[in-house]
């Protein structure tokens, strides 16, 4: 690997832990701590350690995926889901906060 590559490549990883690190800190605030993980996430995407499937994880529909966090706690821990997967995915967490 060139050096210019190697050094591109330990940046994003740099990148990833400090975004990791500002998503487990529960002094800041939710709206700091929830970017930070979608950030992570893509991140750990184009760094290959998650892996974008085809298709819908619930409904296997072909199409655009969005990722969903289940817990922002976990930024590297999501599904991939269709638009209309991912709204009822929303609501399914929005409703177990609430109860």
């Amino acid at each position: 690997m060139k050096k210019r590559k190697r050094d591109r490549h330990r940046a994003l990883f740099v990148r990833l832990s400090r975004h990791v690190d500002i998503c487990l800190d529960s002094l800041r605030p939710r709206r700091i701590r929830t970017r930070s993980a979608r950030y992570a996430a893509a991140l750990g995407e184009t760094l290959g350690l998650i892996t974008r499937p085809r298709c819908c994880s619930w409904c296997r529909r072909h199409g655009r995926l969005q990722r969903h966090h289940w817990d922002y706690g976990e930024p590297l821990n999501v599904t991939f889901l269709c638009p209309d997967c991912h709204v009822l995915a929303d609501g399914m967490v929005a409703h177990a906060q609430s109860a």
